[in-house]
């Protein structure tokens, strides 16, 4: 596999759900603070304000998440000293868009407890449209490209 991205996510209180373990949501929200220090993040006037992967695609380029598909393989509970831990790679590259593979865990050493992948679209912010992915971006997303993940039938 090529370079995967390994990222932590300080679990909260008010990521518990009634049941006593962490919520569902909570699964979503650490997958895509990974994903934003990976891609990396602009702000306004398009300053850098992450640096990432996506550097190279410029200011007049953003990201949009179009989809999650996400399996729930076991429960994930509140340790207040540990940080889930979440492994992210590229697993699909088209001309305008990309998927990312996601595997979070308890710790590092725990079993997977979820499986993510989300399709982020890049968008030309002054045409409002896809925008083409150029050579230069193309390569520093396939840095990242890994194998796909397997999802449960449904």
């Amino acid at each position: 596999m090529s370079t995967i991205h390994r990222g932590r996510y300080q679990l909260r209180v008010e990521d518990l759900n009634p049941s006593g373990h962490m919520d569902n949501l909570c699964i979503l929200r650490a997958v895509d603070e990974v994903r934003h220090v990976l891609l990396g993040m602009r702000g306004p006037g398009g300053v850098v304000v992450v640096p990432g992967m996506l550097d190279a695609a410029g200011p007049g380029v953003t990201q949009l998440v179009a989809s999650h598909q996400v399996d729930y393989l076991r429960e994930l509970h509140y340790h207040p000293s540990e940080q889930l831990a979440v492994e992210m790679w590229v697993c699909r590259v088209g001309s305008s868009s990309f998927d990312l593979a996601a595997e979070v865990r308890q710790d590092l050493e725990a079993p997977v407890a979820a499986r993510v992948r989300s399709t982020t679209v890049l968008i030309d912010v002054a045409a409002g449209a896809p925008w083409r992915m150029s050579d230069r971006v193309r390569a520093d997303i396939t840095a990242y490209l890994g194998p796909e993940l397997t999802f449960r039938a449904g």
